[in-house]
């Protein structure tokens, strides 16, 4: 079988959607088996151009390379694609983010990571997201194949798209190996670099409305409250430049709070020191209302962070017995939480332990041999 897969987010392996492509298709070439796989990337993008044993690659231009990058895009998802798959002769292609070609040129697995801009209104903007979106939700129906990350994502792509469950299969992701535990030189340094001299509680994942990064704030002052010595809040990621419904002004909530002296606002961070980050904290807090999966509560349970995380959507399901669960509005219960993770050593002990456990029954090599299962399924759409 030879199979197509889209590379659109090939020069974006920082985003979800890359580290998803960039380690799903590093692990599908350990071992293809008796597949022959073509990795199709937009030139538009200007990637360094991948070596990967075994496997072909295809720089593929558009009209609009240096003129619209937009229209680059929609031309490669809907047209480009398809001319390579055509040329090729394929047998299947695979478009790992929401956006499959409205006229399939072969059986088609599409990969809905989340529905965001069709659940959440902050999120719909303007007349040609929605269109895009209209466009994908097209594709998506006539897709042989669809990949879910959670249990929870099949469910939302099953009542918002009106797609039979039968079609509809749910690998999970996975951490990457990058993340771990690390010793206490190495979690020192890092510390030293980002002014953390006292024990911390840490976040990251963005400061977009559905993240709740409010809730972060609140738990943290409404859970130290009156103590003579408290630790510090460590906010990782860049800071939005302006605010709105989308960006709440998250540096009011702190001075409203009167926490501002013990918070630490760290800015980009790396993989390799967010590890480090996430294994140092005394507590990792992740109040998200929505997520299609939760690969961050995971990362921070595969480093040894005792994690306090949403009970709602797919986080829950993540997290499992790993974590403390929390409903993400419920300020009581996260301040709750957050105090006995402070003050007994013992159950944060235990929350590290137990979150390493969770975190092993999720794997990369899991998440491709159930990805070869479905292109093993589709594949045959073809043959009968």
């Amino acid at each position: 079988m030879r199979i197509a897969i889209s590379g659109m987010f090939w020069a974006e392996p920082a985003v979800g959607s890359g580290q998803y492509l960039h380690h799903l298709v590093s692990t599908l070439a350990q071992n293809p088996g008796n597949r022959r796989f073509v990795l199709i990337i937009p030139r538009y993008t200007q990637p360094k151009r991948p070596q990967i044993h075994g496997w072909q690659i295809v720089m593929m231009p558009t009209p609009f390379d240096r003129r619209n990058r937009n229209l680059a895009k929609l031309w490669f998802e809907q047209v480009a694609l398809g001319q390579v798959c055509r040329k090729l002769r394929v047998d299947l292609l695979h478009v790992p983010y929401f956006a499959a070609p409205r006229r399939p040129p072969a059986p088609v697995v599409v990969t809905i990571h989340d529905l965001v801009p069709l659940l959440l209104p902050e999120y719909r903007g303007g007349r040609s997201v929605q269109a895009y979106m209209r466009l994908a939700a097209a594709g998506a129906k006539r897709a042989t194949r669809i990949i879910a990350d959670s249990e929870h994502s099949r469910r939302d792509i099953i009542q918002q798209l009106n797609l039979p469950a039968e079609r509809i299969t749910v690998t999970h992701l996975a951490a990457s190996p990058e993340y771990g535990p690390r010793d206490a030189a190495t979690i020192g340094e890092v510390r030293n670099r980002f002014r953390l001299h006292r024990p911390y509680v840490y976040y990251i994942s963005g400061f977009d409305v559905r993240k709740n990064v409010e809730m972060v704030v609140r738990t943290f002052a409404d859970a130290t409250r009156g103590w003579t010595e408290r630790p510090q809040l460590a906010l990782g990621g860049r800071l939005p430049t302006g605010s709105g419904p989308l960006f709440p002004d998250i540096s009011a909530t702190i001075l409203e709070t009167g926490i501002a002296a013990d918070v630490a606002f760290l800015g980009r961070v790396s993989a390799t020191d967010n590890a480090a980050l996430m294994a140092g904290c005394a507590a990792f807090l992740f109040p998200s209302r929505y997520e299609g999966f939760g690969l961050t509560p995971l990362e921070a349970m595969q480093s040894g962070a005792p994690v306090i995380a949403s009970s709602t959507t797919s986080v829950g399901e993540v997290v499992g017995d790993g974590g403390l669960q929390v409903d993400p509005d419920d300020l009581v219960g996260w301040a709750q939480a957050l105090r006995r993770v402070l003050v007994d050593e013992a159950l944060a002990d235990d929350l590290r332990r137990r979150g390493m456990e969770r975190s092993r029954l999720f794997t990369w090599h899991k998440t491709a041999e159930e990805t070869l299962a479905v292109y093993d399924k589709a594949g045959r759409v073809r043959s009968r």
